[in-house]
């Protein structure tokens, strides 16, 4: 049973904005516009409620826990203690990010554990972003964890033990190919998030992360910027690499070294921040809005987008 460990409300920082972090790449079981559900570690022992107000309040099955500790690692999640004001300097004289940066300077990645950020970025692989989020969708909805608290359920993300007592359910969930590196990832995480602990340079985490078979450069940095906060190195896969070479009328065999050189430490965060300026369309449809100078979010809520997918997936 969960015990209600600490509650209050969070001071949030100048140009953040809790909404954007709460709702962008998020399911509706776990957002539904006003009041968000996350789960703070890898087995769903810890949990919060947050509305977009700021108020908080942090379950766990663990009693020794300090409620200091619950909320520096709340904090940590939503990225409270981040400033990206060099980011969006940046972002806002770029003809791709700049409509972004004006308008959705509040946002920050929402983190998540190491091993959903791989199943995410594998899941991602050789899939359009509706293609994708669904067999994430399928693989939270078919594995059935949940937490209750106030006589509400909420679902929780498998652990590796339970995708490994049951790899069938990641056939129902549509993954193909991709369900044989997921259950590698299953049995090596414990053993890479332990060589990645001491380790601070993101070459050198990406190559641990890397030694596991069926992940490569794309899901690895993918699985950093969304669980490390790490955006030294860009997830770029053919989809960005046009958009780079079109916007910027750069030859796509050097794209990516044109997007760090251009970005910086922030290379990764802004690979992430062209999907949902975009709403992550496929290709064709995502160069005819460059042509036609269209690189703001459309908020359409008639499509499903990284912004709007909670109103959707429910």
């Amino acid at each position: 049973m969960y015990e209600l460990k600490c509650k209050g409300y969070i001071e949030l920082p100048k140009n953040y904005d809790l909404n954007l972090v709460l709702s962008v790449y998020n399911f509706g079981f776990w957002f539904n516009g006003t009041s968000c559900f996350l789960q703070l570690d890898n087995e769903g022992n810890i949990v919060a409620l947050i509305d977009t107000s700021g108020r908080y309040v942090v379950y766990s099955k663990d009693k020794s826990l300090k409620c200091s500790d619950l909320v520096n690692r709340l904090s940590y999640i939503l990225g409270l203690n981040e400033d990206l004001s060099k980011f969006y300097a940046l972002a806002e004289k770029d003809p791709l990010l700049g409509c972004f940066s004006r308008k959705y300077r509040g946002w920050r990645v929402r983190s998540t554990s190491l091993w959903w950020g791989l199943v995410i970025g594998i899941c991602q692989q050789n899939a359009s972003f509706r293609q994708g989020w669904g067999m994430l969708y399928n693989i939270v909805k078919l594995y059935g964890r949940k937490a209750v608290l106030n006589e509400r359920k909420y679902p929780l993300i498998p652990t590796p033990q339970d995708v490994l007592d049951n790899p069938d359910l990641l056939i129902r969930a549509r993954t193909g190919y991709r369900r044989e590196t997921i259950l590698r990832v299953a049995r090596e995480i414990e053993r890479i998030e332990n060589r990645i602990k001491k380790e601070r340079d993101p070459e050198r985490i990406e190559l641990i992360i890397k030694s596991i078979k069926g992940v490569g450069a794309y899901t690895a940095r993918l699985a950093m910027v969304l669980s490390l906060r790490k955006y030294e190195l860009p997830p770029i896969d053919r989809w960005l690499k046009k958009i780079i070479s079109t916007i910027y009328n750069v030859e796509e065999k050097v794209a990516e070294k044109y997007w760090i050189r251009k970005w910086g430490s922030y290379s990764g965060l802004a690979s992430l921040a062209v999907t949902i300026a975009l709403d992550a369309v496929p290709l064709r449809k995502a160069l005819e809005r460059l042509m036609n100078g269209e690189t703001c979010p459309l908020e359409d809520t008639r499509i499903v987008s990284p912004i709007n997918m909670w109103k959707h997936m429910k």
